[in-house]
Protein backbone atom coordinates (compact mmCIF):
# COMPACT_ATOMS: atom_id res chain seq x y z
CA UNK A 1 0.00 0.00 0.00
CA UNK A 2 1.47 3.62 -1.00
CA UNK A 3 1.70 6.23 1.90
CA UNK A 4 -1.13 8.24 0.33
CA UNK A 5 -3.63 5.00 0.11
CA UNK A 6 -2.71 4.38 3.81
CA UNK A 7 -3.30 7.78 5.05
CA UNK A 8 -6.19 8.22 3.13
CA UNK A 9 -7.35 4.80 5.31
CA UNK A 10 -6.28 5.77 8.46
CA UNK A 11 -8.30 9.19 7.92
CA UNK A 12 -11.81 6.57 7.29
CA UNK A 13 -10.89 5.03 10.36
CA UNK A 14 -11.01 8.05 12.33
CA UNK A 15 -13.86 9.48 10.32
CA UNK A 16 -15.42 6.27 11.87
CA UNK A 17 -14.20 5.95 14.98
CA UNK A 18 -12.94 9.57 15.59
CA UNK A 19 -9.49 7.95 17.79
CA UNK A 20 -7.65 4.90 17.45
CA UNK A 21 -4.13 4.25 18.43
CA UNK A 22 -0.98 3.28 17.03
CA UNK A 23 -0.88 -0.35 17.68
CA UNK A 24 -4.37 -0.98 16.13
CA UNK A 25 -3.58 0.84 13.28
CA UNK A 26 -0.44 -1.07 12.73
CA UNK A 27 -2.93 -4.07 13.03
CA UNK A 28 -5.40 -3.01 10.59
CA UNK A 29 -3.53 -1.69 7.94
CA UNK A 30 -0.45 -4.56 7.95
CA UNK A 31 1.99 -1.84 8.59
CA UNK A 32 4.53 -1.53 11.62
CA UNK A 33 4.05 1.28 14.14
CA UNK A 34 6.99 3.34 13.11
CA UNK A 35 5.43 3.85 9.65
CA UNK A 36 1.72 4.49 11.08
CA UNK A 37 3.63 7.07 13.41
CA UNK A 38 5.43 8.58 10.58
CA UNK A 39 1.59 8.57 8.85
CA UNK A 40 0.01 10.56 11.44
CA UNK A 41 2.61 13.01 11.52
CA UNK A 42 2.28 13.97 8.31
CA UNK A 43 -1.96 13.80 8.30
CA UNK A 44 -0.90 16.31 11.70
CA UNK A 45 0.96 19.02 9.40
CA UNK A 46 -1.66 18.86 7.12
CA UNK A 47 -4.07 19.63 9.68
CA UNK A 48 -5.99 16.82 9.56
CA UNK A 49 -5.70 14.95 12.53
CA UNK A 50 -3.93 15.51 15.93
CA UNK A 51 -1.63 12.90 17.79
CA UNK A 52 -2.33 11.69 21.19
CA UNK A 53 -0.29 9.78 23.86
CA UNK A 54 -0.25 6.34 21.08
CA UNK A 55 -2.38 7.37 18.94
CA UNK A 56 -4.17 10.28 16.99
CA UNK A 57 -8.06 11.72 16.85
CA UNK A 58 -9.65 13.43 14.17
CA UNK A 59 -9.16 17.20 14.02
CA UNK A 60 -12.75 18.37 13.29
CA UNK A 61 -14.09 22.10 13.09
CA UNK A 62 -16.38 24.13 11.55
CA UNK A 63 -14.88 26.05 9.32
CA UNK A 64 -12.58 23.19 7.75
CA UNK A 65 -13.62 21.39 5.08
CA UNK A 66 -13.52 17.41 4.84
CA UNK A 67 -11.51 16.11 1.18
CA UNK A 68 -13.81 14.90 -0.95
CA UNK A 69 -12.86 11.27 -1.10
CA UNK A 70 -13.56 10.91 3.00
CA UNK A 71 -17.27 11.82 2.06
CA UNK A 72 -17.69 9.86 -0.96
CA UNK A 73 -17.02 7.20 1.39
CA UNK A 74 -19.12 7.89 4.15
CA UNK A 75 -23.39 6.58 4.27
CA UNK A 76 -23.37 5.62 0.28
CA UNK A 77 -26.23 3.33 1.01
CA UNK A 78 -28.04 6.10 2.86
CA UNK A 79 -27.08 8.68 -0.65
CA UNK A 80 -27.93 5.80 -3.01
CA UNK A 81 -31.90 5.76 -1.17
CA UNK A 82 -32.03 9.68 -1.14
CA UNK A 83 -31.00 9.78 -4.80
CA UNK A 84 -34.15 7.12 -5.86
CA UNK A 85 -36.39 9.60 -4.09
CA UNK A 86 -35.22 12.70 -5.83
CA UNK A 87 -35.47 11.29 -9.15
CA UNK A 88 -39.13 11.10 -8.68
CA UNK A 89 -38.97 14.71 -8.44
CA UNK A 90 -37.53 14.85 -12.27
CA UNK A 91 -39.81 14.87 -15.70
CA UNK A 92 -38.56 14.80 -18.89
CA UNK A 93 -37.42 17.73 -20.79
CA UNK A 94 -36.10 19.85 -17.57
CA UNK A 95 -33.26 21.92 -16.75
CA UNK A 96 -31.55 20.77 -13.75
CA UNK A 97 -28.86 22.94 -11.23
CA UNK A 98 -26.39 20.16 -9.18
CA UNK A 99 -24.08 21.32 -6.89
CA UNK A 100 -21.19 19.45 -6.58
CA UNK A 101 -21.52 17.40 -3.66
CA UNK A 102 -21.23 14.04 -3.01
CA UNK A 103 -24.97 13.31 -2.30
CA UNK A 104 -26.16 14.88 -4.98
CA UNK A 105 -23.77 13.22 -7.36
CA UNK A 106 -25.92 10.10 -6.34
CA UNK A 107 -28.17 11.22 -8.64
CA UNK A 108 -26.85 11.14 -11.55
CA UNK A 109 -27.23 7.23 -12.21
CA UNK A 110 -31.04 8.16 -12.27
CA UNK A 111 -31.39 10.83 -14.91
CA UNK A 112 -30.58 8.45 -17.58
CA UNK A 113 -34.14 7.34 -17.49
CA UNK A 114 -35.46 11.07 -18.66
CA UNK A 115 -35.43 12.00 -21.85
CA UNK A 116 -34.03 15.90 -23.05
CA UNK A 117 -32.50 16.67 -19.74
CA UNK A 118 -30.18 19.97 -19.44
CA UNK A 119 -28.17 19.80 -16.25
CA UNK A 120 -25.75 22.68 -15.24
CA UNK A 121 -23.42 21.65 -12.34
CA UNK A 122 -20.32 23.49 -10.28
CA UNK A 123 -18.27 19.52 -10.55
CA UNK A 124 -15.85 18.51 -13.17
CA UNK A 125 -16.62 15.01 -11.53
CA UNK A 126 -20.51 15.00 -12.28
CA UNK A 127 -20.42 16.80 -15.58
CA UNK A 128 -17.82 14.27 -16.90
CA UNK A 129 -19.98 11.17 -15.22
CA UNK A 130 -23.23 13.20 -16.95
CA UNK A 131 -21.57 13.36 -20.65
CA UNK A 132 -20.93 9.41 -20.29
CA UNK A 133 -24.83 9.14 -19.69
CA UNK A 134 -25.13 11.24 -22.59
CA UNK A 135 -27.03 13.86 -20.65
CA UNK A 136 -26.42 16.99 -22.26
CA UNK A 137 -24.71 19.01 -19.57
CA UNK A 138 -22.96 22.70 -18.88
CA UNK A 139 -20.14 23.10 -16.53
CA UNK A 140 -19.08 26.37 -15.29
CA UNK A 141 -15.09 26.46 -14.69
CA UNK A 142 -14.02 28.96 -12.29
CA UNK A 143 -11.12 28.61 -9.81
CA UNK A 144 -11.24 25.09 -8.61
CA UNK A 145 -11.25 23.99 -4.92
CA UNK A 146 -8.93 21.16 -4.64
CA UNK A 147 -10.30 19.87 -1.38
CA UNK A 148 -14.06 19.13 -2.74
CA UNK A 149 -13.07 19.11 -6.65
CA UNK A 150 -15.55 21.88 -7.18
CA UNK A 151 -15.56 24.95 -9.30
CA UNK A 152 -16.22 28.49 -7.05
CA UNK A 153 -15.61 31.86 -7.74
CA UNK A 154 -17.03 34.89 -9.85
CA UNK A 155 -16.78 33.19 -12.91
CA UNK A 156 -18.51 30.37 -11.63
CA UNK A 157 -20.88 32.68 -10.34
CA UNK A 158 -21.40 34.49 -13.32
CA UNK A 159 -21.92 30.85 -15.82
CA UNK A 160 -24.66 30.03 -13.22
CA UNK A 161 -26.40 33.14 -13.84
CA UNK A 162 -27.02 33.00 -17.55
CA UNK A 163 -29.35 30.01 -16.78
CA UNK A 164 -33.13 29.66 -15.26
CA UNK A 165 -33.55 26.00 -13.62
CA UNK A 166 -36.82 24.25 -12.84
CA UNK A 167 -34.92 22.28 -10.56
CA UNK A 168 -31.97 22.38 -8.15
CA UNK A 169 -30.29 19.51 -6.13
CA UNK A 170 -28.59 20.53 -3.31
CA UNK A 171 -26.65 19.11 -0.18
CA UNK A 172 -24.47 20.73 2.52
CA UNK A 173 -22.20 19.51 5.40
CA UNK A 174 -25.16 19.94 8.12
CA UNK A 175 -28.58 21.47 9.12
CA UNK A 176 -29.42 22.60 12.34
CA UNK A 177 -31.96 21.23 14.34
CA UNK A 178 -33.95 25.05 13.86
CA UNK A 179 -33.96 23.85 9.92
CA UNK A 180 -30.67 26.13 9.11
CA UNK A 181 -28.86 24.31 6.43
CA UNK A 182 -25.23 25.33 6.79
CA UNK A 183 -21.30 24.39 5.19
CA UNK A 184 -17.87 25.38 5.84
CA UNK A 185 -16.89 26.62 2.44
CA UNK A 186 -18.07 30.07 1.91
CA UNK A 187 -17.51 29.92 -1.42
CA UNK A 188 -19.82 26.72 -2.06
CA UNK A 189 -22.55 27.88 -0.33
CA UNK A 190 -22.35 30.93 -2.32
CA UNK A 191 -22.47 28.85 -5.54
CA UNK A 192 -25.50 27.25 -3.70
CA UNK A 193 -27.20 30.45 -3.37
CA UNK A 194 -26.77 31.66 -6.90
CA UNK A 195 -28.04 28.29 -7.95
CA UNK A 196 -31.27 28.92 -5.50
CA UNK A 197 -31.77 32.19 -6.77
CA UNK A 198 -32.22 31.23 -10.49
CA UNK A 199 -34.22 27.86 -9.95
CA UNK A 200 -37.83 27.54 -10.00
CA UNK A 201 -37.68 24.42 -7.22
CA UNK A 202 -34.96 23.70 -4.72
CA UNK A 203 -34.66 20.57 -3.15
CA UNK A 204 -32.17 19.96 0.22
CA UNK A 205 -30.50 16.20 -0.03
CA UNK A 206 -29.00 15.07 3.46
CA UNK A 207 -28.40 11.76 5.47
CA UNK A 208 -29.01 11.65 8.90
CA UNK A 209 -24.71 12.31 9.79
CA UNK A 210 -25.84 16.06 8.61
CA UNK A 211 -28.60 16.50 11.35
CA UNK A 212 -27.72 18.99 14.25
CA UNK A 213 -24.56 20.03 12.31
CA UNK A 214 -23.77 23.85 12.47
CA UNK A 215 -20.85 24.84 10.57
CA UNK A 216 -19.21 28.63 9.49
CA UNK A 217 -21.72 29.65 6.59
CA UNK A 218 -25.73 29.44 7.02
CA UNK A 219 -26.74 29.06 3.03
CA UNK A 220 -30.61 29.33 3.67
CA UNK A 221 -33.46 28.05 5.86
CA UNK A 222 -35.40 25.44 5.59
CA UNK A 223 -38.02 27.90 4.60
CA UNK A 224 -36.61 29.11 1.54
CA UNK A 225 -36.99 25.73 -0.01
CA UNK A 226 -39.56 23.50 -1.22
CA UNK A 227 -38.57 20.48 0.07
CA UNK A 228 -35.69 18.81 1.96
CA UNK A 229 -35.23 14.80 1.36
CA UNK A 230 -33.68 12.13 3.54
CA UNK A 231 -33.50 8.83 4.29
CA UNK A 232 -35.75 9.32 6.83
CA UNK A 233 -38.72 11.44 6.55
CA UNK A 234 -38.86 14.54 9.17
CA UNK A 235 -40.10 18.11 9.54
CA UNK A 236 -37.54 20.80 10.83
Amino acid sequence: MYDLERQEEILRILEEKKSVSVHSLAERLYSSESTIRRDLSALERSGRVRRTFGGAVLEESNTKEVPLFLRQAQNGEKKRIIAEKAARLVENGKVIFLDASTTVAYLVPHLKQFKNLTVITNSPNTSLELGRSGITSYCTGGRLLESSEAYVGGEAEDFIRRFNADIMFFSSRGITDDGYITDSSAEESQIRRVMMANSAKKYYLYDESKLGKKYLCNICSVADIDAVIGEIERSF
